[in-house]
């Protein structure tokens, strides 16, 4: 078998501060699109995170989502990294409300729906923000 290699973007996937996973996006590199995701390790629980977690966090699909959110907002957000994912994210106990901040299309609504039911618990408040106008997403604001 011979190796073969492709540009990529590396994203690391935490679980309870320590990294469980790394998604690969391959890149074009004529055109900067993906070509493929892949994720090594174990992605279930895990996120793309940008620090401890506040009281209150945002949940995103993708890191460009939540990297943008934080930024408009100042509200921390983690990444899933995929709508699949967006209802297995390990909440820790200290954190108070989650933002659901699903991409603003069918899918993005179904996965909204199904985390909003597996979140549950005593004690942690469920909002849920969605991108303001016809936008799909938060990351879409800072492309403007």
């Amino acid at each position: 078998m011979l190796a073969s290699f492709e540009p990529a973007l590396l994203v690391a996937m935490r679980k309870a501060g320590e990294i469980a996973a790394i998604q690969r996006i391959f890149l074009d590199p004529s055109t900067s699109a993906y070509t493929e995701k892949r994720v090594l390790g174990q992605a279930i629980g895990a996120a793309w995170t940008n620090g401890p977690p506040g009281k209150t966090i945002g949940i995103c699909e993708g890191f460009e989502t939540a990297a943008a959110y934080t930024s408009l907002t100042g509200i921390q957000a983690w990444a899933t990294m995929g709508a699949k994912r967006f209802h297995q994210v390990d909440i820790p106990a200290s954190v108070a409300t989650i933002i659901l901040l699903a991409d603003n299309d069918a899918v993005g609504r179904r996965a909204r729906d199904r985390a909003a039911e597996s979140y549950q618990r005593p004690g942690l408040a469920i909002e849920t923000e969605w991108p303001p106008g016809r936008m799909n997403d938060w990351a879409q604001l800072l492309k403007r």
